[in-house]
């Protein structure tokens, strides 16, 4: 999603929207990884939505898939996966100093973007090309709109 967007985080406050992250990691892993996620590249670098990005946000752990799959997402091929467009914020990244965790999970899956309507409506299914793939502004602010 396009989170690190003011003009997003707005809209998400005006339809007093939420966050759900739905990982196929086990819980334990989940809930180590939301620290790290927070404190690594949330805080330091968009400060201002720290907090309210994490009160709008629930972490959900699904290591059986079961809703993985209930919304078609698959696995990647190696190439999307590690292609240059993923793997440039995380040279910048390395080249910053930063740590960079190993995957524990299955790299290749394949990430989305859903937006369910109050009424249990699907407003917006986005299934990424690659990791990078997110759907733009503008079809955020029209799938908010119509649900």
């Amino acid at each position: 999603m396009q989170l690190h967007l003011a003009e997003f985080q707005s809209h998400l406050a005006a339809h007093d929207a939420r966050i759900v992250v739905l990982s196929f990691a086990p819980l334990a892993d989940l809930a180590s990884w939301v620290p790290y996620f927070r404190d690594t590249f949330v805080a330091p670098h968009l400060p201002a939505l720290q907090g309210t990005l994490f009160a709008r946000t629930r972490f959900v752990a699904d290591p059986g898939l079961a809703t993985y799959h209930a919304y078609g997402l698959g696995r990647n091929s190696r190439l999307r996966v590690y292609g240059w467009r993923v793997l440039w914020p995380y040279i910048k990244w390395a080249l910053a100093g930063r740590t960079i965790r190993r995957p524990r999970q299955d790299p290749l899956r394949r990430g989305g973007d859903f937006l369910v309507a109050r009424d249990g409506r699907l407003a917006l299914a986005h299934v990424g090309r690659d990791q990078a793939d997110r759907p733009s502004l503008a079809a955020l602010q029209a799938a908010l709109q119509a649900a």
